[in-house]
Parts: structure tokens; sequence; C-alpha cells
């Protein structure tokens, strides 16, 4: 797909309240501080054995900097979940982390810096489940970036600050200060933010043009409190934008500028935000302790909690972007965009008395104008649904159950065409085919839900999976050429790490097998099993045990367009690819 409407409901903003609540803010910037503060042998001897930092180097620094840094909060388990880690266990994984991203970085920079560049901006990312959110090293990645390349970092100040984009300018403008913040505090004791900014140039130039940025947003949001819009547009709002922005008129500037906590207080005192900004937003001859006075009951109060309810507004409003736009379709007063939706988006609607007949349209549309034809790149899939007890309890059912449908209508060979695999009734739970019933999406979706539902939860079976393919394939008289090439396993229980000692084996023998049936060495399809329950939004993974299988894990926009667009192929590339190919990341440069 090439484009869609920035539709993501879960998880995402349980993250945002959290940045947002008052009146204490998040604990890991002050872990952050400490971290930046400490480069012993004895924290970088820690890296390398802690067990949190995977000692494996895929070859490329920036993979390794996407997949090995990332909060012991966001680590997938391995065979089976690891125990909650202690306070003081997640403090010393996080130290383990911050000094393995410090010797990191340069080499990652010096393969691909533009890349590098992204992937810190991708540290400190709210944008959707399976993205990092890892403010700790952002903290630390950005104070290496001014240490080592503050050109780069101060163009790319707006950007970081997340100007224009609701979800980033959610807690990046205070991000800000923190940078600053931890560069006063980086040898371990306060220094002096004057005696800083008189002594070393380059943290004046970036103290100065982060106050620019604060003060910009905060004189923008002030000449629209003026002006009344803020009560009007607070009820009704053009949600027409693909990229959110129309859907938060304030950033958060007003917020730098009331901190709640002792810890913030201390920041913008240590930083000299008041002082710094009232030059900019004060005339020269005022006083300003009485205009910040004045300032703060007649904007900054009400900017605050005006940002406050906007965003639990939008929060009750973000289900809501996609049934609008499908009633647009119903009415006819909309173009009908073919790339407006992911599947799983158009199912959830499917049943729904208002939009259903819309939903239909959608997913014709869809099918017809962005994946059939000479782009069809799943004409020689085959799908695998398993969607147990765990996956209807989460908003993944729709996503396998669309997934699978959009397999079965693309697949072009009669013996596979409109078919799914599912697991069968007890005792053996032997997987089947089944062909999809159903003269439109809905009664097709129905019968994919019911029929491939499990109520326990119980793995697919690699070996009882291949077994039917070659089944179908050796009684239907198929040619080599007939023979599905990939097979997708939705479900929720792929065993990731340490367990894939035994691919290679189950593999080859499943070839030998293919082959005695006559169908030659490549004839066996290329298996990826995708566990697409991700309830914790952790972040994506993949492993490739073996050349014919892929092991992946999560959920999230980027990765299900990812998948499509790609027909299936996803490795550490394309996942990695996908985490930084939003349109905030298409405004980073590097200078030095």
């Amino acid at each position: 797909m090439k484009k869609s409407m920035s539709v993501q409901v879960c998880f995402t903003f349980i993250r945002v309240l959290k940045v947002l609540s008052p009146p204490t803010p998040p604990p890991v910037p002050l872990l952050a501080r400490r971290f930046m503060a400490s480069n012993s042998k004895g924290d970088n001897d820690m890296a390398k054995n802690i067990f949190s930092i995977s000692p494996i180097s895929y070859g490329d620094p920036c993979h390794d900097l996407f997949f090995h840094v990332k909060s012991p909060d966001n680590v997938v388990g391995l065979c089976l979940l690891p125990p909650d880690p202690s306070d003081e266990e997640r403090e010393q994984q996080n130290k383990a982390t911050i000094n393995y991203l410090k010797q990191l970085l340069p080499v990652a920079w010096s393969h691909n810096s533009l890349t590098t560049l992204k992937l810190i901006f991708n540290l400190n990312s709210l944008k959707s489940p399976g993205e990092k959110y890892f403010p700790a090293a952002f903290y630390a990645a950005t104070i290496w970036l001014h240490h080592n390349h503050p050109k780069t970092l101060l163009c790319n100040i707006p950007s970081f600050a997340g100007s224009g984009s609701f979800y980033l300018s959610i807690a990046r403008l205070w991000d800000l200060v923190e940078i600053l913040y931890g560069l006063l505090l980086e040898q371990g004791e306060e220094d002096s933010a004057a005696q800083r900014l008189h002594r070393d140039a380059h943290y004046k130039l970036l103290h100065d043009r982060v106050m620019e940025v604060l003060a910009e947003q905060l004189n923008s949001d002030i000449d629209k409190l003026k002006q009344h819009r803020l009560g009007m547009e607070l009820e009704s709002e053009d949600n027409d934008k693909e990229d959110g922005t129309a859907l938060l008129l304030v950033s958060q500037a007003a917020e730098c500028c009331t901190p709640s906590s002792p810890e913030q207080v201390r920041a913008t005192r240590t930083v000299l935000l008041f002082e710094s900004l009232g030059r900019r937003l004060f005339p020269p001859e005022s006083d300003q302790s009485e205009e910040w006075e004045r300032l703060r009951k007649e904007f900054l109060e009400p900017l605050t909690e005006y940002s406050r309810q906007r965003m639990h507004l939008y929060i009750n409003d973000m289900p809501c972007v996609i049934k609008k736009y499908l009633e647009e379709v119903k009415a006819g007063g909309s173009i009908i965009k073919s790339d407006a939706l992911l599947p799983n988006d158009i199912v959830s609607y499917v049943k729904d008395k208002d939009v259903g007949e819309a939903a239909e349209i959608q997913w014709k549309a869809m099918m017809e104008n962005i994946y059939q034809g000479e782009e069809n790149k799943f004409k020689n899939c085959l799908a695998v649904c398993n969607i147990t007890y765990a996956m209807s309890a989460a908003p993944t059912t729709e996503l396998a159950a669309s997934l699978g449908i959009l397999v079965s209508e693309l697949s072009e060979e009669p013996a596979w065409k409109g078919k799914v695999i599912t697991l069968g009734p007890l005792p053996d739970k032997l997987p089947l085919l089944h062909w999809i019933q159903g003269n439109d999406l809905k009664s097709r979706y129905d019968f994919v839900v019911r029929t491939c539902s499990n109520s326990e939860s119980q793995g697919v079976d690699f070996d009882q999976v291949c077994d039917l393919i070659l089944e179908v394939a050796v009684n239907n008289n198929l040619k080599a050429e007939q023979m599905i090439k990939k097979v997708f396993v939705f479900t929720d229980s792929v065993r990731f790490g340490g367990c894939s000692t035994s691919w290679k084996t189950l593999y080859e023998a499943k070839r030998s097998k293919f082959k005695e049936q006559g169908y030659g060495d490549d004839a066996m399809p290329h298996i990826l099993f995708w566990n697409i329950w991700d309830i914790a939004g952790f972040m994506h993974r993949v492993e490739e045990p073996h050349p014919g299988v892929t092991l992946l894990r999560g959920n999230s926009k980027t990765l299900i367009k990812s998948f499509l667009d790609n027909g299936g192929e996803i490795g550490r590339h394309q996942i990695l690819e996908a985490a930084i190919a939003n349109k905030e990341y298409q405004t980073l440069s590097v200078i030095d």
C-alpha cells in the first residue's frame, strides 16, 4: 500500500497519557542523567555481559542499534517469559544498554549517518505500538550527537521538537529542556548555565536555538488563544489532514513554562529557561517577574488546560476517524481512496449497521486498485489463521482474519485460491484447508473467525502444515511452478530465541519430502510465522533461524503496511525501514 490514514487506536495513548500525567514526570530522564554521567570501566564490562544485550552482531551496526538497543520494558521474552525485573535489575539493564549504545553510535554513524540519525530520533518515538519510546537512550544519544556532530543536532532541533506533529509534539518540547539539563549534569555536577553559555559556543548555539523554538511555539499558541479560536475548535475541528496535524492546535510550550514537580522546577531554573525566554517574549525595559505572572494567569494556565482537554477528546474521538471516512464514502461525498485504510481497519467496521456497506466498497476498491494485476505480490501465497482465545480478547482477531482473507483472494492457483488453513477439531487438531465461504466481506469474515477460532492456545505445527500442503499438491497433480511459494501463519504462539536450533533440521526434512514427490530442491515454500498478538506494544522482533523460515513478532500500522507493500517479504531491513519511513523522519538531515 502506498498511503493510509493516521489511525492507530490501541496502546499508543497509554504511553501518551503517561507522558502528560501531572504532576510527577517520568522517572526515566533521571536515570538518563545518571547514565550519561557514567563512563566507568566497570559499566562497560557490564554492558558486555548483561543478558539484555545481545552479543551477536547482525553485521550491520544500524541493525544492531535498532534491534539491540531497547528498554527492558520492551524486551520480548524467549521460549519462556522471564520474570519481571526488580527496579535495581531494570536500572542495571538500562545502564548496560546505554553504555552499549555509546560504543555503537560512532560505528553506526560511520556506516550510515542519516540512518543513524533517524534511529536516534526513533528512540523517543510515540507514534504507535511496536516503537521504541526509550527516553534514557534518546537523551544519551542526543548528548553524543551534541559532542560529536553539534551542527547536525542544531539544524534538526525543529524536528526533534516535533513541530507540527500531534504525536511527536506531546513530549518533545520538554525533551529539549531535558537535553540542555543533561548537558549541564553530564560531569556529575551541575555546571552553571551562565558559565557554560559564556565558554562553550556549541552549547550556546544549542541553548539559543531551543529557546527560539520554545518562544516561537508559545507565541503561536498565545496568538490562537487571543483570537478565541480554541474553544470553538475544541468542539468541531477539521480532521481531514492525513498526518493528524489538525487534531492538536497547540503545542506543549505552555506546559514547559509551568513546571509541576520539584525536578522540573530545578531543570527550568538550571537551564535559565525563564530568563532566556523572557528576553525573547517581553520588552527589554519590563519587569520579567511581573510579565511572567501576567502571562501565567492570562495564557499559560488556559493553554495547559486546553491541551490536556484536547488530548482526552482526541483519545475518545480517535476510533471515529475511520468511521467518519466510511460515512463520507457511503454518502458519496468523498472520493474513494483505495489506500486510505488497512485491511484490519476495514473489517472492524464491516458489521457496523451504518457504514458496513461502505466498508465492503472500500475493501473492493483496495483489492482492485492496489494488489491485483501485475503488481499482485501475493499470487502464490497461502495463509494459516489460528485465532486463539487470547487473540479474541485483544484487537488482533481483525488483523488475522483480514490478512487471511486478503491472501486467499489474491492467490491465483485454483488449488489455493479462496482458501485458508485452520487447525482442525480435537483431539488431533490437524491443520485443514478450508474454502472461505460467503458472497461478501462480512460473511467471509464471519466464516474465517468462526472456523479459525481455537479455544485452546495451541501452536501451529510446522510439520503438519507442510504435510498438508504437499498432500494437496499431490492430490491435485500440481506442477512445481504451481506450488505455493510463501505460507503466512497468523497466530499468537511463535517461539523466539534459544528455540531455533531445530529449524534447519525440520525445514530440510520437509524439503526432502517435497523432493521425493518430484518437486525439486526449491519447491518447499518459505514459512513466515507471525505472532500478531502484541497487547503490550512490544518492540518489533524478527528472526531468520533458517533461510526458509522467518519468525516475526509485533503489530503496528507501519509493520502491517510493510508486510503488504513487500508481499510478505519481511526481514530486519524491512522492519527497520518501516520504523523510519514516516513523514517526520524525512525532515532530518546530516550536516557534519
